[in-house]
C-alpha cells in the first residue's frame, strides 16, 4: 500500500485566526496598561488624602492643639495639581485668618492676625500634592453612581445613624452606614467648581471632633455633620473610576469607588 504525506504546516485560515486573536488580545491590554497607571495614581491620592486627614486627628489629639487641613484643588478644567497642607492653630484663629484673606492660594497666604504675636506664622506639620492626573469629579460621587440611592439606605436605616453629630441628611449613594453623607458637588465643604479652584478647610480639635469650612471660613450649608471629596483620573476611565473620601465630625474617614 502507498503511503501519502500529510502537510504538517497551518492553512491560511488558521494562520489568519491566530493573528487576529493576538491582535485583539494586544489592543486589550494597551488599553488596560494605558488606564491602570492612572487608577493606580487616583486610589494612591485618595488613600493618601484619607491618611493625612487621620494623621492630623491623631496630631490634634496628642498634642492638645486644633490643628487644620487647607485644601487647594484645581477642577477638571485646569492643570494644576491638587495642594494640601497640614497646620497646627496655636491661636484658634485660622478661621479669621480665612476671612481675612478670601483670595489665598497656598498656607504662605495665610498670616496668622491677634492674639499671634507679630510675624508669626501657623506651624506646617505636612503637606503635599497629588499627581497632575488626578482632579476632582466636579459633579460629586453621586453623578459617577448615576443618581442611585444605595439599596441598603432605607428610612429606618438613616433614624439608627450615630456616626455623626448634628444634620445626617445626604443624597443616600454612599452605602450604610455612611447613607447621610452629601455627595452632591466635588468638594462638598469647599468654596469652587466649574473653572473655579476647590478651595476648603478642615479643622481637628484636641477633643476628636471635627469641623468644615469653605475658603471664606463659613461653615457648609448642609452643616458639620460630615463631608466628602470627590477625585477622578484625567486621561483615563470615566466616572465609574471616580473615588470618594467621606469624613464625618466624629473623625471617621473612609474612601469609597464608583466602579461597579
Amino acid at each position: 500500500m502507498k503511503r501519502t504525506r500529510r502537510n504538517s504546516g497551518f492553512s491560511l485560515v488558521e494562520m489568519s485566526t491566530v493573528v487576529g486573536i493576538i491582535a485583539i488580545l494586544a489592543a486589550l491590554s494597551f488599553a488596560a496598561l494605558d488606564v491602570l497607571p492612572q487608577r493606580t495614581r487616583l486610589t494612591g491620592g485618595a488613600l493618601e488624602f484619607a491618611a493625612a486627614i487621620s494623621s492630623a486627628r491623631s496630631h490634634a489629639y496628642g498634642r492638645n492643639h486644633r490643628v487644620v487641613l487647607l485644601l487647594n484643588a484645581g477642577t477638571e478644567a485646569i492643570g494644576n495639581p491638587i495642594e494640601y497642607w497640614v497646620v497646627v492653630d496655636p491661636w484658634s484663629n485660622m478661621t479669621a485668618t480665612l476671612k481675612a484673606n478670601p483670595d489665598w492660594k497656598t498656607l504662605n497666604d495665610l498670616k496668622p492676625g491677634p492674639p499671634a504675636p507679630a510675624g508669626s506664622e501657623y506651624p506646617l506639620f505636612d503637606s503635599g500634592h497629588f499627581n497632575p492626573s488626578v482632579r476632582v469629579f466636579d459633579k460629586g460621587f453621586v453623578e459617577a453612581m448615576g443618581r442611585v440611592a444605595h439599596k441598603g439606605c432605607t428610612a429606618e436605616l438613616k433614624g439608627k445613624i450615630a456616626l455623626a453629630r448634628g444634620p445626617t441628611e445626604g443624597t443616600s449613594t454612599f452605602p450604610p452606614p455612611f447613607c447621610f453623607v452629601p455627595n452632591e458637588k466635588g468638594c462638598t465643604f469647599c468654596t469652587g467648581g466649574g473653572t473655579v479652584p476647590y478651595r476648603g478647610a478642615i479643622f481637628f480639635e484636641p477633643d476628636g471632633t471635627v469641623s468644615f469650612t469653605d475658603a471664606l471660613g463659613n461653615p457648609p450649608l448642609n452643616g458639620d455633620g460630615s463631608a466628602s471629596i470627590s477625585f477622578r483620573p484625567m486621561g483615563g476611565g470615566g466616572p465609574e473610576s471616580v473615588q470618594a473620601v467621606v469624613i464625618t465630625n466624629t473623625g471617621i474617614v473612609r474612601t469609597f469607588s464608583a466602579y461597579r
